[in-house]
């Protein structure tokens, strides 16, 4: 393991009081409770999707789990959409539980914000541009998780290059910067674009205490961003993945899918449809995302399977040292 780093200090480990300013992002169907435990024991966030436990008692389990295995904050992605007929219930246990972070994605905040008031959670959405950070910064919002164009899963369409600098300009809000990062170039380069923490996704999906299989992490650890495709074929949104003869199929064209996409009104019930079957289906049904793996840009610099301890640490001194070497 490499020697432990200093911390760094940022409006984001100033508000949760940690020594790094690293979440390990949610990650369906991949985050649990280890990797929550994991990342928040070594300095960082840890957190994962609500979705990722059912039943609900299921769920609930899993936070008091993780709460008796670390001290550190964690937090939850919540889908504030009606594809998600058990947000009401994840907001409700969460703040029960009395969950440091919640995570919103894919939908307006507005119920949590209401909800969180009074509480110390904290709550950051997800947003891929100007406008929805200025509504949910509106709204209440505690602090802007912007997604980039090259982050895995389900992107923005924006260069985190242009869009970090870009909200900061107009927003005054904790920012933490998602896509394509995953050591500490990726972090260097997020900071001084104006991010107070970064997340990591597919870095933390080629880790020990991941519980995906060894074809997914090896499938990372080989690929390219050569390799990564963004399509809405797997769960009706678009995302991005490797590019895998699992996958190949879900890309070829489908005549039904054409024809129906052409009435805007059809293609956003079959993007519903879909979203519906991969959030909320039987996982033993869900072949696609048994052998179809989500991933970012950022495959290209993660060459190797380590803990999430070392993932972070070596983020940090990678950090240092290039403080140190960069052109004065």
């Amino acid at each position: 393991m490499a020697h432990k780093s200093r911390p760094l200090s940022t409006a984001i480990t100033k508000l949760f009081d940690i020594p790094y300013p690293i979440i390990g992002a949610p990650m369906f169907l991949v985050s649990n409770e280890n990797m929550v435990v994991a990342t928040s024991n070594a300095g960082g966030i840890g957190t994962f999707p609500a979705l990722n436990f059912r039943p609900m008692e299921n769920y609930r389990k899993a936070i008091q789990d993780i709460k008796k295995e670390t001290t550190g904050p964690f937090g939850i992605n919540i889908i504030v959409q009606k594809s998600n007929k058990y947000q009401d219930q994840h907001i409700d246990i969460a703040l029960e539980e009395e969950v440091p972070l919640i995570i919103t994605s894919l939908g307006s905040p507005r119920g949590i914000l209401e909800k969180v008031k009074g509480t110390k959670t904290k709550v950051f959405c997800d947003v891929v541009g100007l406008e929805h950070a200025k509504k949910v910064a509106d709204l209440g919002a505690h602090g802007l998780i912007a997604v980039g164009s090259g982050a895995g899963g389900h992107a923005g369409d924006i260069s985190l290059f242009a869009l970090i600098p870009h909200i900061k300009h107009h927003i005054d809000l904790p920012l933490i910067a998602a896509g394509s990062i995953a050591d500490g170039k990726g972090l260097l380069a997020a900071l001084a674009l104006g991010a107070d923490a970064v997340y990591m996704g597919t870095r933390m999906i080629a880790t020990k205490e991941s519980p995906v299989s060894n074809d997914y992490k090896n499938a990372i650890v080989h690929a390219e961003s050569e390799d990564i495709v963004n399509t809405d074929r797997v769960d009706g949104f678009p995302g991005n993945f490797i590019r895998t003869p699992s996958l190949e199929p879900l890309l070829a064209a489908n005549i039904v899918d054409t024809v129906l996409s052409q009435n805007a009104k059809v293609k956003r019930w079959i993007s519903l449809f879909r979203a519906g079957r991969a959030l909320l289906g039987n996982h033993n049904q869900k072949a696609s995302y048994k052998n179809v793996f989500s991933a970012g840009h950022g495959v290209s610099g993660i060459k190797s399977i380590e803990s999430i301890e070392d993932v972070i640490q070596n983020t940090m001194q990678e950090y240092f040292e290039l403080i140190q070497k960069l052109p004065q």
